[in-house]
């Protein structure tokens, strides 16, 4: 499964479940023969209404989801100055 928030209706309210990037890439850029332990990337956070839903989704999203590494690689090769002219 790639990125994602998730959003689920509570009984009381919402709930976001989302991975948290910074725990993933530490978890892949653990050796075999590291003693760091793996740990759950997931994070939920539970809201009361739909307008706190959206403020967080609003707030953190970009952050939460980061960005494609396909995407942003290449946004950084355009970028760079073309040697042949």
């Amino acid at each position: 499964m790639g990125d994602c928030a998730r959003i689920e209706r509570l009984t009381n309210g919402y709930l976001i479940r989302v991975d948290d990037p910074k725990i993933k890439k530490a978890n892949q850029s653990r050796s075999p023969d590291d003693n760091k332990p793996w740990k759950d990337p997931e994070r939920e956070f539970v809201f009361k209404n739909i307008d706190e839903v959206l403020a967080w989704l609003k707030a953190n999203l970009d952050k939460a989801l980061p960005e494609d590494d396909y995407v942003s690689a290449f946004n950084a090769a355009v970028m760079e100055e073309d040697d042949d002219e």
